[in-house]
C-alpha cells in the first residue's frame, strides 16, 4: 500500500477518501478503535474502493504516533492506499477561556448521505470555516435548506437550557462526530437529560448556554452566534466536560 498518491488516484481526480482526525497524547491515539470504526464503516456504506485492512492500518497508526507527545494525526484512506500527517493541535487556554464565536455559513445544506461521511472532500466546510474567519468569527455554523441547525464547519454543537442538553438529531446532513457520542454516553451515564431533535435557527435565541465538539479540541464553549449572545458559566458543561477528561484518565 503507498503512501502517496498519483495523479490517476480517484483521491487526486475526484477528492473520494476518507480521513480521520485524531488527538495523540503520550503515544497513546485517543479513542482510536471508535475513529476506525466508523471509518470503515463509511468504506462499506458508500462501497469504496479502499482495500487496506483495519487491524493493519491500526498497527500503522500505533507505530507512527510513538514518540508522540501532543499532536493531531490524520490518516486518510483511499483507492491507492493511505497517508499519515501529523499537525499541531493550535487551540489555547485562552480559547477555552474565552470561548468561540459562530458565524452562520452562507452555504446552505441539502440532505445527502455524504455528509454523514468523513470524506476527503472537504471544500464545502473549509469555504465556511475561511468565511466566519474571515468576518473574525471562530467557527462557522452550517445550516439546512429548511433553516434546521445543523453543526459546525469542524464541530458537532450542544445547546443547553434548564439543566436539559439539546443537540440537532443525526440525520443525512450531519456527521456522527467521536467527542458528540462521547458526551450523549457522559448524559446518560451521569442523569443529565439530553434531547436530540430537529433544532430550528430562530430557536436558537431560546437556549442559555452552547458549545461544539470534535476531536481535538473537545469540548469548547460558544458566546455567541452572529447577534445571540450565550452565557459563560453552565454546571452542566463543567460536568460533562469533567467526565471527558476521565476518559482520558482511563484510556
Amino acid at each position: 500500500m503507498k503512501n502517496s498518491a498519483s495523479f490517476n488516484s480517484e483521491l487526486t481526480k475526484f477528492g473520494i477518501g476518507i480521513f480521520e482526525t485524531m488527538k495523540v497524547i503520550d503515544s497513546k491515539v485517543m479513542f482510536l478503535d471508535d475513529h476506525l470504526n466508523r471509518m470503515y464503516s463509511s468504506i462499506e456504506k458508500l462501497d469504496l474502493n479502499i482495500t487496506i485492512d483495519k487491524s493493519e492500518l491500526k498497527e500503522k497508526i500505533n507505530s507512527f504516533s510513538q514518540k508522540l507527545d501532543y499532536k493531531a494525526l490524520r490518516v486518510s484512506v483511499y483507492d491507492e492506499g493511505y497517508n499519515i500527517q501529523l499537525r499541531d493541535i493550535t487551540y489555547t487556554n485562552n480559547n477555552y477561556i474565552e470561548g468561540f464565536k459562530l458565524n452562520i455559513s452562507p452555504i446552505k445544506r441539502g440532505q445527502s448521505i455524504i455528509y454523514n461521511h468523513k470524506t476527503t472532500n472537504y471544500f464545502e466546510n473549509i469555504y465556511s470555516k475561511r468565511y466566519a474567519l474571515s468576518k473574525n468569527f471562530d467557527e462557522a455554523l452550517i445550516i439546512s435548506l429548511n433553516d434546521e441547525v445543523l453543526e459546525g464547519s469542524m464541530s458537532n454543537i450542544f445547546f443547553i437550557k434548564e439543566n436539559t442538553v439539546y443537540t440537532p438529531i443525526i440525520d443525512k446532513s450531519v456527521l456522527p462526530g467521536i467527542i458528540r457520542a462521547k458526551v450523549i454516553s457522559i448524559c446518560k451515564k451521569t442523569d443529565i437529560e439530553l434531547i436530540e431533535k430537529i433544532i430550528k435557527l430562530d430557536e436558537i435565541k431560546n437556549f442559555e448556554f452552547c458549545f461544539i465538539t470534535n476531536s481535538l479540541m473537545d469540548l469548547m464553549m460558544v458566546t455567541r452566534i452572529n447577534n445571540i449572545n450565550y452565557k459563560k458559566e453552565s454546571n452542566i458543561f463543567r460536568k460533562i466536560n469533567s467526565k471527558l477528561k476521565e476518559l482520558y484518565y482511563e484510556y
